[in-house]
Formats: C-alpha cells, sequence, structure tokens
C-alpha cells in the first residue's frame, strides 16, 4: 500500500510518520466534512443569533440539555465501544457480522427505554414547552439508527462524512432561507432534528453492501453490555460538565441566561472542533499500534501531535480574544454585548480541551483505559455540579462561565499527570514559550492595527489576516518548526529533502 508522510513536529527534531494512504484519505474526508461542518455555523450563527435572540437561544439550548441526557442513555457508550469492537473484528466477516448485529440490537433496546423514560420525564416536569421537547425527541430516534461507529471501526469515513456533509447542507440551507425571526423557533428545533436523523438514515443505505445483519439470541446481545457501560459512566460525567451548566442556568435563571452561555462556547467550540479532527480519524490506528505493543510510536506520535496542536490553539485563544470587542456586535447582535467579556474569560479552553481529548482518544481509549478517563471525567463532573450549584446563584452567567472553564483545567491537568506518569511525557517549554511570545505579539499587534476600526466583518477580517500573517512570521523568526514544515510540504519538496528522509 502506499505511503504517505504526515510532518508533527516533536521536541527537537521532525517526527515522520509512516501511515497508509487509507488513514491519509480518511483524514481528509473527516477533516472535510469538519471543515464544512466549522464553516457553517460561521455563517448560521449570526443569522440564529439574530433571528431568535438570546430568548430563543436559550429556550432551544435548554431544552436540547434535557434530551441530551436521553440520548447519552440510548447510545449507551457505542460510539466509542462499537468502534474498537469493529476494528478488533474487520478482517473476519463473520465475526464482524455477528458483532454489528449484536450492537444493533442491544442499541434498539437501549433507545426504546431511553425514549419512554424521556417522555415520562417530559410529561411530568415540562410540560409548558411540550411542543420543543417532542420536536426534540427526535434526537433520541436518531440514535438508534447511528451506526458511523461502524464507519469508523472499518476506517471507511468517506461515506460517513460526505454523508452527513449532504445533509448537513441541506439544513444549513434551510436556516438560511426559513429562519427569519422568533416565530421560527419550532421550525429551527425540526430542522436541526430531522437533519440528525435523516443523516443517520442515509447511512444505512451503504452498509448493507459491507453487513449481513442476524438475528441474535438475548445472551449474546447482552454480552456487550456491561463493556459499553464502562464506556457509558464517563460520558454520563462529560454530560454532566457540559451540558448540566445550561439545564441549571434554565431552572436557577432564565432561557436568556442559557443562550447568552450558549454563545459564549460557540466560537471555542468551533475552533476546538477543527484542532481535534484528527483525533477521531486516529483511534482505530492507535488501537492497532496498541495491539502490536509498539510502545514508542505511540509515545513519539502522541507528543507530536500535542505539540502541532498546540501550535495552532495557542494563537487561536489570543486571537479570538483579540477580536472579540469587534466581532461580537455584528456576528451575535445586540442581545450578546456582554461576549465581549465573556468570550476572553473562556478562550483558555481552545489550548486545553484539545490536550485532554489528544490523551483520551490517542492513548487511554485505544488501550482500554477507561479507569483513569472515567476517574478524570467523573472529577471533571463533581467540580461542575459544587460550582454551578454554588457559582450560578450568586454570579449567573459567569459563574457557568468559569466553571467551565476550572473544569476542563482540572480534567486535562488530571489526564496529563497520568500520562507523564506512564510515559515520562513532558512538553517542550522552550517551544511553547516561543508560540506564546509568537502569539502576543500577534494580539497586540492586532488591536494597535484595528484600533478606531468599525465593529463590522470587515475589520474581522483584517485582524485575521494581521494576526496570521504576524504569527506566521514570528514564529519563523523564533524558528517555530510547523510553518516551515507546512511550507515545504504544499510545495512538494518534502520527498526531496535530506531532513525527512526516511530510513528503511
Amino acid at each position: 500500500m502506499k505511503e504517505v508522510l504526515i510532518l508533527l513536529s516533536g521536541v527537537n527534531k521532525i517526527e515522520v510518520l509512516k501511515m497508509t494512504s487509507s488513514v491519509a484519505k480518511n483524514l481528509f474526508y473527516q477533516s472535510l466534512f469538519q471543515g464544512i461542518k466549522i464553516l457553517m455555523p460561521v455563517i448560521t450563527i449570526p443569522i440564529i443569533s439574530k433571528a431568535l435572540g438570546a430568548q430563543g437561544i436559550g429556550i432551544y439550548s435548554f431544552t436540547n440539555s434535557i434530551a441530551e441526557y436521553f440520548i447519552l442513555l440510548s447510545g449507551l457508550g457505542i460510539t466509542l465501544y462499537g468502534n474498537r469492537e469493529i476494528a478488533r473484528v474487520r478482517d473476519d466477516k463473520e465475526k464482524m457480522n455477528q458483532t454489528f448485529s449484536e450492537l444493533v440490537s442491544l442499541k434498539l433496546v437501549t433507545t426504546i427505554v431511553s425514549f419512554i423514560l424521556y417522555s415520562v420525564v417530559v410529561l411530568v416536569f415540562f410540560q409548558r414547552d411540550l411542543l420543543y421537547y417532542l420536536i426534540q425527541s427526535l434526537h433520541i430516534i436518531a440514535v438508534l439508527f447511528d451506526i458511523s461507529w461502524f464507519f469508523m471501526g472499518i476506517e471507511d469515513f468517506k461515506k460517513v462524512s460526505l454523508s452527513n456533509l449532504a445533509v448537513q447542507t441541506m439544513v444549513f440551507f434551510g436556516i438560511l432561507f426559513f429562519i427569519n425571526d422568533y416565530d421560527d423557533l419550532p421550525l429551527y428545533l425540526l430542522l436541526q432534528s430531522l437533519g440528525n436523523l435523516l443523516s443517520q438514515l442515509v447511512m444505512w443505505s451503504f452498509v448493507f453492501k459491507k453487513i449481513s445483519i442476524q438475528l441474535v439470541p438475548i445472551k449474546q446481545m447482552t454480552r456487550h453490555l456491561i463493556p459499553m457501560v464502562a464506556y457509558f459512566f464517563p460520558q454520563i460525567a462529560v454530560i454532566f460538565y457540559t451540558t448540566l451548566s445550561k439545564t441549571i442556568l434554565g431552572v436557577l435563571e432564565s432561557p436568556t441566561a442559557v443562550g447568552i452561555y450558549t454563545n459564549t462556547l460557540n466560537l471555542s467550540t468551533i475552533i476546538i472542533t477543527m484542532i481535534s479532527t484528527i483525533n477521531l480519524v486516529m483511534l482505530p490506528k492507535m488501537s492497532n499500534l496498541f495491539s502490536k505493543n509498539k510502545i514508542d510510536e505511540i509515545n513519539k506520535t502522541l507528543h507530536s501531535l500535542i505539540h502541532a496542536q498546540m501550535f495552532i490553539s495557542i494563537p487561536a485563544a489570543f486571537g479570538v480574544s483579540a477580536l472579540a470587542a469587534t466581532m461580537v456586535p455584528w456576528f451575535f447582535g445586540s442581545d450578546f454585548e456582554i461576549l465581549k467579556i465573556y468570550i476572553p474569560i473562556i478562550a483558555p479552553v481552545i489550548i486545553i480541551m484539545p490536550i485532554g481529548i489528544a490523551i483520551s482518544n490517542q492513548y487511554l481509549l485505544p488501550r482500554g483505559n477507561t479507569k483513569i478517563y472515567s476517574y478524570s471525567t467523573f472529577g471533571g463532573a463533581a467540580i461542575s455540579i459544587i460550582l454551578n450549584f454554588s457559582l450560578i446563584p450568586i454570579l449567573g452567567v459567569i459563574g457557568s462561565v468559569i466553571t467551565s472553564l476550572i473544569v476542563e483545567t482540572f480534567v486535562t491537568a488530571f489526564r496529563l499527570i497520568y500520562l507523564n506518569r506512564q510515559t515520562k511525557f513532558t512538553f517542550d517549554i522552550v517551544l511553547i514559550l516561543k508560540m506564546v511570545a509568537s502569539a502576543v505579539i500577534m494580539a497586540v499587534t492586532i488591536k494597535l492595527t484595528t484600533k478606531g476600526m468599525d465593529d463590522n466583518f470587515v475589520t474581522t477580517l483584517v485582524q485575521i489576516v494581521i494576526g496570521s500573517v504576524t504569527y506566521g512570521s514570528c514564529s519563523i523568526a523564533l524558528k517555530v518548526p510547523y510553518l516551515k514544515d507546512l511550507f515545504l510540504l504544499l510545495k512538494g519538496k518534502i520527498y526531496h529533502s535530506k531532513r525527512y528522509k526516511v530510513k528503511n
């Protein structure tokens, strides 16, 4: 199979990783989908924010937060567990058919149970907004048909990415043409829910070419229950420290508070999604490396990946903070002026979260170490519960923002400490300081050169260009290797450079 070279710089030298062409293609398709997924919110968030306002976005986010708990119960950890199990048996057609059938059958049961429980909770506690909760229930049904874990396990990201892309494009144009004011809130919920359901249904048109579904005895089906629960419990914790803030804000404060908090996180979430794309693609490969006990290669890959992510995340965090004052008014609208203060406060998570995600996806989960993963997420959940109930009554939205920052810092720090004990992982402090220095110079340059400019799209675009050029120039001047490596790769010189020569 043809090999490609993916460059991820290490501490003192460039680490050259040999990867099969299938991984390169998977990375391309996953990056394509994530790229469009990132681009679409950049266009739709201003439309939705101005049309629905903080109140409308808050209602959507709060009702969705209630549904999220039951969506999680319906999935029962199958995305990560199913991905791993299919990856293990993908070379044996009979075992793959059996495993797929068992997991789908089990998910049918969990989805039915989850839907019933959701209906009871809504009818008892949330009758006032019954229509919104009814529409949100489509997300639970969508979980039943979600088989993306299968395609991830066989490393076929093309079908998942292109199918999702087609459906998301339809939703995108639906928002563009039909969401105009607050009265369109039910339609907005319906577009999101139906889009999710349709994207799952489309994938079934591909699966029958690869799988023959079998009837499975209950005993065979339930053998997956305990291992799935091992993945499920940490996800409960994740929900508690990501979604609980919205739920508590909605109960103790108002939908408007939820809307402001939601948009505070939106920019950071978009950037984190972009930075962390490679993690999902690399999970099957890392599982394979662990199965072959290639520990040195695993450690080098993880070390290189984390530093490469930081090359992007550090300037992104400083850049978002520098852009907030002029970007918030035109991007989010008048209901969200307070975000000028909140966005810089939450910006450090852009650096922090990708590190924690990389450790969990590239080290903890491939080696089946759900114990440490669970400890970190449950610790984060406990802190989230305590701080949310303590800070929200006093500080309101800013209490939730501070809680999110503290929780994400704890989760990543916990995983880093464990990683250091197991692999002696250390950061290249000199390299990171160079990145930070470049980012600080970038942020100051943005502020000084665009001072007094109007709050509009053109100003933001100018700031991004100035920031990119400044950071890139400083990185080259300080000999931060990543940008130079990218230029070499794009020029096609990589295969001719002695520096990157691969020894057989």
